[in-house]
């Protein structure tokens, strides 16, 4: 195992877990009963695909929860600026002073 470059071996329970959660994508695409409902096992699916789902990320969670911060990081990032509200009222600035009233005869 070579640690200088930071690779190192699966565990054996993420492992299992990447292996149960293929067999089970597998097991879903190629027989169609196993989309159903088992008056045992319960929603198939629920089991062979999502609870080793679940599992992986429970197990990885320090991994997502940085992922999900960087992820919206980017989004925020991505938002265009608001544009400031424009005042109701606007001051007009006078380009030449006003005439004086005169009398008028």
């Amino acid at each position: 195992m070579n640690r200088s470059i930071g690779v190192t071996a699966p565990e054996p329970a993420m492992l299992a877990l990447w292996v149960w959660f293929g067999l089970g994508v597998l097991a879903f695409v190629c027989f169609p009963a196993v989309r159903g409902r088992d008056p045992f096992w319960g929603w198939l699916p629920f089991w062979l695909i999502v609870a080793p789902v679940l599992d992986l990320l429970l197990l990885r969670r320090a991994a997502v929860a940085a992922a999900s911060r960087m992820f919206l990081a980017r989004m925020r990032r991505r938002r265009r600026p608001t544009r400031q509200a424009r005042r109701l009222h606007t001051r007009r600035t006078l380009r030449h002073p006003p005439r004086p009233l005169t009398a008028s005869p």
